[in-house]
């Protein structure tokens, strides 16, 4: 009898234990929910601080009880939050400000390649391009393994944009007497650029032509004149340059017929004139 009282004793003090243990997990997830529920209420009334504060805590009850699902959704809205009020700072020049919430971004939910494109973006603007390149080449990483093809462009469009307008400096800064120090720059700057970006573009290609035209590597240049042709997708004004810089090289070489041909090809834009002073020029000679 004694002994059935003990075992009934055991037996509640088990239950009891049991629902306690079952009372707090309730209690946790029902915690970690209504959290998860007040950032959403908060992130709606444009509450953002009050909405970062309670999607953490979301995200950090949801991870102790398992649910990925809520982590995960968690964890997004923060990366999202930050960047926006990330680019609201960046607008406004407060770049430490800006840097400040891309890196929460980041740190929160680093599968996000807007983040890094915005810090890539502060950093450049804060005068910070050593730093800036390398930043963008993350983003364009990032962006590819999310398949955000949109920033993965943007990010790499930077980059080009950064090394070419060197290259296009060096090129044009003497005039009509760029030198071989002049075209080693911009060399450089082309070269630094395949290090970060491999696509061929059409822009990269005329420059390396403009380099070898200046070095006095006439088919070279036209080699890659016409490869810049092939994948050019912008209009006849633009690709006017490509056809200019192949004249050149071809009229450099004696070929005067083709160079007659190519210079045909540039009579648009701020080409034109002097398109039509070459063949002009050319046609007398024949």
């Amino acid at each position: 009898m004694i002994v059935s009282r003990t075992f009934s004793s055991f037996l509640s003090v088990v239950c009891l234990a049991l629902i306690m243990m079952f009372s707090a997990d309730t209690a946790a997830a029902q915690e970690y929910k209504e959290s998860y529920n007040s950032g959403l209420e908060a992130a709606k009334a444009k509450d953002y601080p009050t909405a970062v504060t309670h999607f953490n805590l979301a995200a950090a009850g949801a991870a102790s009880e398992g649910d990925a699902e809520i982590e995960r959704r968690s964890k997004s809205y923060v990366s999202q939050i930050e960047y926006s009020l990330g680019l609201k700072q960046l607008k406004a020049d407060e770049f430490d400000g800006a840097l400040a919430h891309f890196e929460n971004g980041i740190a929160t939910d680093p599968s996000n390649p807007k983040n890094y494109l915005a810090r890539a973006s502060a950093l450049k603007k804060k005068g910070e391009i050593d730093v800036a390149i390398p930043a963008f080449a993350e983003a364009a990483s990032r962006a590819e393994a999310a398949n955000d093809s949109k920033t993965e462009r943007q990010a790499k469009k930077a980059i080009r944009d950064h090394y070419i307008f060197i290259a296009s400096t060096a090129l044009s800064r003497n005039g009509a007497r760029t030198s071989r120090a002049d075209a080693d720059e911009a060399l450089e700057a082309l070269m630094m650029l395949q290090n970060f970006v491999t696509e061929d573009d059409s822009d990269v290609f005329y420059y390396y032509a403009v380099v070898h035209n200046v070095n006095g590597e006439y088919q070279d240049a036209v080699t890659v004149a016409d490869q810049a042709m092939a994948i050019h997708r912008g209009s006849r004004t633009d690709k006017a340059k490509l056809f200019y810089v192949k004249g050149e090289a071809l009229m450099s070489l004696g070929k005067n017929n083709d160079a007659i041909e190519a210079f045909r090809g540039a009579l648009f834009g701020s080409y034109k004139a002097s398109a039509e002073h070459f063949i002009e020029s050319l046609s007398s000679t024949n």
